[in-house]
């Protein structure tokens, strides 16, 4: 007989090894594989997510002659922020520098913001940018206003172009809105920058179409 209970305790004690083996084995994995699959279904499922480079297009900029538009690059990042960068925003009049008031001697800054998901292929974007003075007498850059601009924006089926409504708003350097009806609307066009693996290059880029201005 205590042969048998021997046995048993014996028999016990491996059964309870496997299991905490087993036990720790998928705590261990457990964190793996929910990882992974936020990263599949935020990282990598691109057709409802807009993580990561952007060339975008608007007709702000559009004139008579039929110009281009303006074109932005922006870069949704994983964490909720993004940057954008604007075509013409460091651009200025030297000549004009010395005029503490001229309208031509204002930059803007880069602009950061955030950005969450709003549906699933949908997001919404609140962006800020500084403007400022460039001035030679004084030598000094003062703050001319501060730029908000928000996006509304829907993805397309395979997530490689999206389309957004956008408000631009001012504001003084205490944060106030400077006039609540001089809002600019405007609507832009926006396709995803593949990445290329060497040798393999492109021999064009995916530019977006030029969208009309939305009714005033």
């Amino acid at each position: 007989m205590l042969f048998f209970l021997k046995l048993n305790n014996r028999i016990f004690c491996k059964m309870l090894a496997v299991t905490s083996v087993l036990f720790l084995a998928f705590a261990a994995v457990t964190p793996v594989l929910q990882a992974q699959d936020w990263d599949h279904i935020n990282g990598r499922g691109k057709a409802h997510d807009p993580t990561g480079a952007w060339l975008i297009r608007t007709p702000l900029l559009t004139g008579p002659e039929g110009q281009p538009g303006a074109f932005f690059l922006i870069v949704f990042h994983k964490g909720g922020t993004l940057t954008q960068d604007i075509q013409g925003e460091s651009a200025f009049d030297p000549s004009a520098v010395t005029d503490p008031s001229s309208l031509l001697n204002i930059i803007t800054s880069p602009q950061s913001g955030v950005w969450q998901k709003t549906g699933w292929n949908t997001f919404a974007t609140t962006l800020l940018a500084m403007q400022y003075h460039v001035r030679t007498n004084p030598p000094d850059a003062p703050l001319f206003r501060f730029d908000k601009v928000q996006y509304s924006g829907r993805l397309s089926e395979t997530g490689d172009q999206m389309e957004f409504n956008a408000l631009l708003t001012f504001f003084d350097s205490n944060g106030n809105q400077l006039d609540p009806k001089e809002g600019i609307q405007f609507n832009a066009n926006g396709t995803r920058i593949p990445l290329e693996v060497l040798p393999n290059t492109g021999h064009s880029l995916p530019v977006p179409a030029i969208p009309t201005m939305p009714a005033p």
